[in-house]
């Protein structure tokens, strides 16, 4: 197949390295329902969301704290002496305002445990992603620089015929050892990168290091999704989720500092004895708010309220300026590899076979062709990269709108 209709699919495909141990083939879909699931920072964050449903539970009990038992009794020195007793049991009761405030402050903690958990994801499929397309692009490169590599050793082949022939000079002779030199450097170091990127993988994803690992994408040239519609989707952000929440957690906490600043009301029931007589009685308990007023919860509530605010209000308008950012880059990236693709790309294969010819029928010497050969093959790398590029912008752009896949 011609080289022009390879390549624009080519930029994502990774040849895999041989392995002893069992082979996987990743698709990028594979590979990030792995990262969702199977990391620390995922399994810690599950575990604080099973916290804050505890502690939800908790706030919403209908009794502020655990009955209070009283037992009183002596003796009556009279006429004939006797036994006088009193048992009370009391209960406090959670006012409606206090009830409200600890409920919403644990209905905010356990969103804030689960933004936390999608932010913990988002980061890892950040990192999942950005690895696993690098592996991919470093995967291409070795199948580019290979090919390379074996046509600068059957030009080496060639020359050294003719040099043996007479019909080439020693500099000609050794400029094609440095080319093959070159190529097979350039090639070592391509399957170096790929090497490291599959091992950082495996270890992001778990998988056991002896595992062979095959990475495969699709191809990166599709068109962004509007910027309105990523703009209007930047709120779902995890970490805007995580402040919105500590938000109503503060607004909660202060909500409660002003409870606590009124009176609290219990009950209590009692039976005794009193003068041989029994007694039954019961009432209400009040508790004064003097000492303990709530005012260092309605302060810390207020404060922590007004900086999440500030700091809310701060992340949104960063957001949205990484969303534009990130939009106008990826179309500069993608014109960038379109570019290369509608004129460059489909001359370089013709351009290789008539610069071998001119060679060969001596139309051009050896440093001329070996000037041409470098130049097609850095054109290719540079297409390469720009879909490297096009590849992890888009991405970024989609966490940052919120809208990972």
């Amino acid at each position: 197949m011609r080289f022009r209709r390879v390549w624009p699919l080519a930029a994502l495909l990774l040849f895999p390295l041989p392995g002893l141990g069992q082979e996987r083939i990743l698709t990028i879909d594979e590979a990030l329902a792995l990262a969702r699931e199977q990391t620390p920072d995922v399994v810690l964050a599950k575990g604080r969301i099973a916290e804050a449903r505890a502690r939800q539970a908790a706030a919403g009990r209908r009794f502020e704290e655990n009955p209070n038992l009283e037992v009183n009794g002596g003796y009556r020195r009279a006429e004939d002496d006797h036994l006088d007793f009193e048992a009370a049991i009391s209960q406090g009761l959670y006012g409606r305002e206090r009830r409200s405030a600890r409920v919403a402050g644990a209905q905010a903690a356990l969103e804030r445990a689960e933004a936390e958990l999608d932010e913990a994801r988002r980061l890892l499929l950040r990192d999942v992603w950005t690895v696993f397309v690098r592996a991919a692009a470093a995967g291409d490169r070795v199948a580019l620089l290979t090919r390379d590599r074996q046509v600068a050793g059957e030009l080496l082949a060639a020359t050294e015929r003719r040099y043996e022939a007479g019909e080439a000079t020693a500099l000609e002779l050794n400029r094609a050892r440095t080319a093959a030199a070159n190529g097979r450097a350039e090639q070592s170091g391509a399957e170096a990168e790929e090497s490291a990127a599959l091992g950082e993988l495996k270890a992001l994803l778990g998988l056991p290091p002896e595992e062979s690992v095959e990475v495969r994408t699709n191809p990166a040239l599709r068109e962004p999704p509007d910027l309105p519609t990523l703009l209007a989707g930047i709120d779902r952000r995890p970490d805007l989720r995580v402040l919105e929440a500590e938000l109503r957690e503060a607004e909660a906490e202060a909500a409660l500092g002003r409870a606590l600043a009124r009176p609290g009301l219990g009950v209590r029931g009692g039976v005794g004895r009193e003068e041989g007589a029994d007694l039954v009685t019961a009432g209400v308990v009040v508790s004064l708010p003097v000492h303990d007023r709530g005012r260092e919860t309605l302060a810390v509530g207020e404060a922590r309220a007004a900086a999440l605010r500030q700091a809310l209000d701060a992340a949104r308008r960063a957001a949205d300026a990484e969303v534009r950012g990130r939009h106008s880059a990826l179309l500069r990236h993608l014109e960038a590899a379109r570019e290369l693709e509608r004129t460059a790309l489909p001359a370089l294969e013709d351009n290789e076979s008539l610069a071998l010819k001119s060679f060969e029928a001596g139309e051009i010497d050896l440093g001329e062709l070996l000037l041409l050969r470098r130049e097609i093959l850095e054109t290719r790398l540079t297409y390469l990269e720009r879909l490297l590029d096009a590849s992890l912008t888009r991405f970024e752009l989609e966490a940052a709108a919120g809208a990972l896949p």
